[in-house]
């Protein structure tokens, strides 16, 4: 299975958890297996975002870029410019969106993407996770624990917080001025004034005294906001988090998953939870008090999911391993083929 992280991660982390270790190696090895083949959409994608119901953007490996206009159906590949993998893509309406990821690169469309420009970064780190809530307003997470912030549509990208060397993976806003950010070892930070300040809630890294081992929080993949209180979160080894009181306090929800990756979550911000990972899929539609999961057709068994978003007003699209894209109709999912 496979993580999007920096390659910095293998020298700076030593001492992290074993199995981290051998997930961010795994990711890089097709990166260098597929160097120089053309864009295709059986490279891995690692993010959707859709703006509306029938048009939506996908991405990932080595500059991939895909479109659609019939809500997922068929997918047609756009020059993003780049080769660098894009881990994670955002539009605000149809024809503007961004999308970031290694070697700090930071991509804009104007025009739904027949186009796409350079916007520079202020770091050259991996950038993990871009959202936008407006034509203006942005943030992007990256390793390091960076978030970078425009109010001006990207022409200028500026540091809003930093803090100790770590990695963040996800953000999300409920609205402009409520949001979260997870990342490696449980680290949970939030805002409630659109990034003015940043507030630690959760996590912890330490190096234990007796035995050298790194002692740390639940590395946290993704995380998504439903309004100003409630927040969910998912990571590694089936873990998934939540807060109903604006981060003060987190519980940890059991779901009955086993114990693997949970990589995304997306809800419609009212009682529908859908995650996605590593063989797995969990749905809930009553907020989290019951788990089911759903039909997939063909069944998700040996892949993966990384990328997860509403489309439309209910149902969902999932992204992943090999170009993967799976749609949700009620409670069934069906793999797109291309």
């Amino acid at each position: 299975m496979q993580i999007l992280c920096s390659k910095r991660f293998f020298l700076k982390k030593m001492l992290s958890k074993t199995m981290v270790l051998l997930f961010c190696i795994l990711f890089f090895i097709p990166d260098i297996l597929s160097a120089g083949q053309k864009k295709q959409l059986y490279h891995d994608l690692f993010s959707v975002s859709f703006p509306n119901e029938s048009e939506g953007w996908a991405c990932g490996r080595w500059g991939n870029i895909f479109y659609t206009t019939d809500g997922g159906n068929t997918w047609m590949p756009q020059d993003s410019g780049t080769d660098y993998t894009l881990s994670s893509i955002s539009f605000v309406d149809p024809k503007r969106g961004w999308a970031a990821g290694d070697e700090g690169i930071i991509i804009h469309t104007k025009d739904g993407g027949k186009t796409w420009e350079k916007q520079k970064s202020p770091v050259p780190f991996f950038l993990m996770d871009v959202y936008f809530d407006s034509p203006l307003k942005g943030w992007i997470v990256t390793e390091r624990t960076h978030i970078l912030f425009t109010d001006n549509g990207g022409k200028t990208w500026g540091i809003q917080f930093k803090d100790r060397d770590f990695i963040l993976k996800a953000i999300s806003f409920c609205d402009s001025l409520h949001g979260w950010s997870v990342g490696e070892y449980g680290y949970v930070y939030h805002t409630s004034n659109g990034g003015a300040t940043w507030e630690k809630q959760a996590g912890h890294f330490d190096i234990s005294v007796s035995t050298g081992e790194v002692e740390g929080g639940t590395f946290l993949f993704d995380v998504v906001a439903i309004d100003s209180q409630t927040a969910w979160a998912v990571g590694i080894d089936g873990y998934v988090i939540k807060t109903e009181d604006g981060g003060k306090t987190w519980q940890e929800v059991m779901t009955g998953v086993t114990k693997t990756q949970l990589f995304c979550i997306a809800s419609d911000k009212a009682d529908t939870i859908m995650i996605g990972g590593n063989g797995m899929f969990l749905s809930s539609i009553d907020r989290g008090r019951t788990w089911q999961s759903p039909a997939f057709e063909p069944p998700l068994t040996y892949g993966w999911l990384y990328g997860l978003a509403r489309r439309g007003s209910s149902d969902f699209v999932a992204v992943g391993w090999e170009g993967t894209v799976y749609l949700s109709t009620s409670n069934t999912w069906h793999r797109v083929n291309h």
